[in-house]
């Protein structure tokens, strides 16, 4: 049996992939701070990104990694290498990045990482997925708390759109890429159906939920302050802040067919999301 190392396998994403994974007959090796119990085909093993005594023993066993990458490490490149060659089994290097990287400059971090996995001398396929639609239930440092709390969508979107992706779907994309021939050295990008402005994100989160959800199209030092009150630290507001001035110049509007050719079936929509999420949140 086929063994794969799953990087935040207790996040929106990774704990998704994990349990896609483990369906499809693979063992999976879950990592996380915060290992659970296990499951069917499921064994949680502790990783720490700046703990690298717990590398080895994580990664032990592992034929294929699938990685997240680090969104606000500046040299998260050289970790992400280290952490590679700590796995000396593993053929395969499976990278969740993002949408649009492919286009950045050669020196933004998340170009450097996908170039790291490219010269890591092992197999490897590249998903870049675009916004996560979970994040509007999950993850309240983005959206879900103030979506929760007070009903509103914080995002200084304008009228901007972005073709934002089910996390299932990036799931899926993954067991494909790892249980069939014809991925190594290729790149993904994962996209929803249609790309929506904030405000029909909205509407539509308002529609499944029975709330009055509104879009807060807020100012650049509005959304700074509100991202900031996350407690996250100020790289990851830094990082978020960017993200967004990439929404405003448009990077996330493309809709792809990437989902479709990798899984056989139609991405999901964000009214699929949102009926799965039912009060969201």
């Amino acid at each position: 049996m086929k063994t794969v190392w799953v990087e935040g396998a207790t996040g929106k994403a990774g704990k998704r992939v994990t349990a896609a994974l483990a369906a499809a007959g693979l063992a999976v090796r879950a990592a996380s701070r915060h290992p659970g119990v296990p499951t069917a085909n499921v064994t949680p093993v502790p990783f720490d990104w700046a703990d690298e005594s717990t590398w080895a023993g994580s990664v032990a066993g592992a034929d294929a990694l699938f990685l997240k990458g680090l969104d606000v490490l500046d040299d998260a490149a050289s970790v992400i290498a280290r952490l590679i060659a700590t796995a000396p089994r593993a053929e395969h290097v499976v990278l969740m990045s993002a949408f649009g990287v492919d286009k950045a400059p050669a020196a933004a971090p998340r170009a450097r990482v996908e170039q790291a996995v490219r010269e890591s001398g092992r197999n490897w396929t590249i998903l870049r997925p675009n916004w996560l639609m979970q994040n509007f239930d999950e993850d309240d440092a983005v959206y879900a708390r103030a979506i929760r709390d007070d009903d509103e969508l914080y995002a200084g979107s304008g009228t901007h759109r972005a073709a934002f992706v089910d996390t299932r779907d990036v799931a899926d994309a993954a067991v494909a890429v790892l249980t069939t021939d014809g991925h190594h050295r290729r790149g993904y990008d994962l996209t929803g159906p249609r790309s929506l402005t904030f405000a029909e994100v909205a509407e539509t989160l308002s529609a499944a939920s029975g709330r009055a959800i509104r879009h807060v199209d807020a100012d650049l030092e509005t959304h700074r302050a509100h991202f900031a009150r996350s407690g996250r630290p100020d790289a990851w507001v830094e990082h978020m802040m960017e993200l967004f001035a990439f929404v405003r110049a448009d990077v996330f509007d493309g809709v792809t067919g990437d989902v479709r050719r990798l899984t056989g079936h139609a991405p999901r929509s964000l009214e699929d999301y949102a009926r799965s999420a039912c009060s969201c949140p």
